[in-house]
């Protein structure tokens, strides 16, 4: 009797192992693929860990960083900051 494409002969196991290797290799990949995805941040939300870009003290540190104001002054300013709150939105 013959099985016309059905007999894999003797190498026919490790054919069939590498095949599923593959698969779970892609499905591994896909996974991966998802989970970066997912727990990628995102900058957009308010919730975000991120600095706002127009935050003043965030603005003051960069003035400083870049040797624009002296110590004395971004401490000064940093404290006047602090005293008086973050700034309120406009009115719309």
């Amino acid at each position: 009797m013959m099985y016309w494409g059905w007999h894999l002969g003797q190498g026919g196991w490790v054919v069939g192992l590498i095949g599923m290797l593959i698969w779970l290799a892609i499905i591994g990949l896909f996974v991966l693929l998802v989970v970066r995805l997912v727990s990628r941040p995102r900058h957009d939300q308010p919730w975000s860990m991120q600095p706002r870009p127009d935050d003043p003290e965030e603005i003051l540190r960069a003035r400083f960083a870049r040797g624009e104001i002296p110590p004395d002054e971004f401490e000064q300013r940093l404290e006047v900051l602090r005293r008086t709150g973050p700034p309120s939105s406009p009115p719309k």
